[in-house]
């Protein structure tokens, strides 16, 4: 069962989104319910409880058009939902750890951390004039978190999304999203 109201509260508090973008939250979170039952599976709430957060957001990565038109709506909103349950039940993050047979762990959230300190570092290799335009932190807009928001020679902003590993389907998509979001909730 969906923490709906509490998640609503999370978003507002946490997130600054408005209502419209609470409900359009809430509409894809229970569409992503929907299509777990459907699998044989329990419903979000209950799968992230046994299951824990990286399979839940598995299972979103995978999620093909043949399931839902829009899987990249569904891996965003997964994300916060699994950002909420972490932060509601005081527990520390779900970290992935990888490892190779003779090389030490490394935790999957560590390297995408240290992978966008080291991007923000390097934004000038990256394009020339190319600057920070977010303070140093991730910039919240309604379809999930920018990674790192910069602003080109022109004054155009740019959008960086990092991925840690090979890079998942639906990535395209859903920078696309940001920028979308960013430019009708900026204007």
């Amino acid at each position: 069962m969906i923490r709906t109201d509490a998640f609503k509260d999370y978003m507002r508090s946490v997130s600054g989104f408005g209502g419209a973008t609470q409900a359009s939250y809430i509409s894809i979170l229970n569409r992503a319910d929907r299509l777990l039952k459907e699998e044989g599976l329990e419903g979000a709430d209950e799968f992230l409880s046994k299951e824990g957060s990286y399979s839940l957001s598995n299972w979103a990565k995978n999620l093909s058009e043949e399931r839902d038109s829009r899987p990249s709506d569904i891996r965003s909103v997964v994300k916060k939902y699994i950002e909420f349950h972490n932060n509601d039940n005081d527990e520390p993050l779900e970290v992935l750890s990888i490892a190779a047979s003779s090389e030490p762990q490394v935790s999957v959230f560590n390297l995408e951390k240290d992978m966008q300190a080291a991007a923000r570092r390097q934004l000038h290799q990256l394009e020339a004039g190319l600057a920070e335009a977010d303070g140093g932190r991730e910039q919240s807009v309604s379809t999930g978190r920018i990674d790192i928001l910069a602003r080109d020679e022109k004054g155009h902003h740019v959008v960086i999304e990092l991925k840690a590993g090979r890079c998942p389907k639906g990535a395209i998509e859903q920078v696309l999203g940001y920028a979308h979001a960013l430019k009708s909730e900026r204007h």
